[in-house]
């Protein structure tokens, strides 16, 4: 593999040093259990997780790769040559979830694993540390945004450990943080998702207004009967139950 050079379509950065590999294993918490593990790489991963268990696919992209997993010759251990986004994992029967994702694809590997979260047990990430603020916000923050509210209506979003950027080759200018998501139950009934998470998603394209502006802004009208002090707040200062509230009253 000395002769491999990361491609930049992929977005790959390998994780390098087994002390910071061994801590995300810890995370996972497997214990005898199916692994469906994002972007495989070179393995680093692949062979601490099938130590711990039943079943591993190493799911990998880029075919350049896949004879290097393969030599790993590991009796657990399943090579997927696939995009991770196109799998169904009702067929690997409720695995755990692992893998250093790449950061251009955070998003949509979010969504993907929130339209599927009764498919599996739980999933440990590792994503731009700058994101994963994102996800860990609170009303108020700078960093607190629809994409906040949107996984904590899923998931439980536990911060796990960072990991400086100089655990990964080629080095990226950001370091990394490693979280786990395990299923919550939902905070409220929406007959609707989607249109509940667009209007958020709409509101807070006027995160700066205050939210009779922005309301105006993304309905062209200011609904009667809403309660002035939450008028006086800016978007970024709703919690998820003051959209629920706001969601009801439109």
């Amino acid at each position: 593999m000395k002769h491999f050079h990361a491609k930049k379509r992929f977005s790959q950065n390998f994780l390098k040093g087994k002390r910071i590999v061994k801590k995300i294993v810890n995370c996972a918490d497997i214990d005898n259990e199916t692994v469906v593990e994002i972007g495989a790489g070179k393995g680093i991963l692949t062979k601490l997780i099938s130590a711990r268990a039943k079943m591993v696919y190493a799911v990998e992209l880029d075919r350049e790769l896949i004879s290097t997993l393969e030599d790993l010759d590991l009796s657990n251990v399943k090579v997927v040559n696939k995009d991770f986004l196109q799998l169904d994992l009702r067929d690997f029967g409720k695995p755990v979830i692992v893998g250093n994702i790449p950061y251009s694809i955070t998003t949509q590997i979010l969504k993907m694993l929130v339209q599927q979260k009764g498919a599996f047990k739980r999933a440990v990430l590792t994503i731009q540390k700058e994101y994963g603020a994102r996800l860990l916000a609170k009303a108020g923050s700078a960093e607190y945004g629809s994409i906040t509210l949107f996984t904590g209506y899923h998931f439980q979003v536990k911060k796990e450990f960072a990991i400086p950027a100089r655990f990964f080759s080629p080095q990226p200018k950001v370091s990394s943080l490693v979280i786990k998501l395990t299923s919550r139950a939902k905070p409220f009934y929406l007959k609707d998702e989607n249109a509940f998470f667009e209007m958020i998603k709409g509101i807070f394209c006027y995160r700066r207004k205050y939210m009779k502006n922005a309301l105006m802004n993304y309905l062209h009208d200011v609904p009667p009967g809403l309660d002035s002090a939450l008028l006086q707040k800016r978007p970024g200062d709703l919690t998820l139950h003051d959209y629920y509230a706001l969601y009801c009253k439109l």
